[in-house]
């Protein structure tokens, strides 16, 4: 009896695995809110519907409040742009699925939660997100640090986010004719150099 002990052991955790894999860890994105779903996984080139997702999520969490209800109302899209960007440069596309699974499923210690990172309210993806900045771990700071790179591109660069913050289109006639103009000149400020 004792040497079928580690037998039963081994089918039990082998069982275990089985059902975590099958009923905690949905695929696609059956278990995500409607409105960090893309609107078709067909447009998609590098990113698949779970990680479009993923990096929805977190570049609201980025954008903060404002920009967060565009992207909910569906009027910016950062995951689209991030997705159209890397399918340019093939060799970060393997990267950025890695890092946005380890964002989505790392459960703790490795991050601070137990459910998948679009399943958190907007505090306890905060306090992912701040522990990813934070981490003693350099693989983390960096996948940190890269998504907020590419969150950033991919939100900026978007002309209604310059709209809606106020700021001059920069390639377009009056940015650039903002960027050329002269600022005025204060006498008492001017600085004198002496040889």
């Amino acid at each position: 009896m004792d040497a079928l002990a580690p037998l039963q052991r081994r089918a039990f955790l082998r069982f275990a695995g089985v059902v975590a894999a099958t009923t905690l860890l949905p695929s696609g994105c059956s278990a995500v809110s409607s409105d960090l779903r893309p609107l078709s996984a067909d447009t998609l080139s590098v990113l698949s519907p779970r990680a479009y997702a993923t990096f929805q999520a977190f570049s609201m969490r980025l954008a903060g409040p404002g920009l967060a209800r565009e992207i909910r109302a569906r009027n910016l899209d950062p995951a689209g742009v991030a997705d159209a960007w890397v399918a340019r440069r093939p060799a970060l596309g393997d990267a950025l699925g890695q890092g946005l699974v380890v964002l989505e499923w790392a459960v703790w210690p490795l991050l601070p939660k137990w459910r998948p990172f679009t399943s958190l309210h907007d505090t306890g993806q905060d306090r992912v997100l701040a522990s990813l900045a934070a981490s003693r771990m350099d693989l983390l700071r960096d996948l940190y640090r890269g998504l907020k790179s590419l969150a950033t591109l991919a939100l900026y660069t978007q002309p209604a986010v310059r709209r809606s913050l106020g700021a001059p289109d920069p390639f377009d006639v009056p940015g650039i004719a903002l960027a050329l103009r002269e600022l005025p000149r204060d006498p008492k400020s001017s600085m004198k150099i002496e040889p």
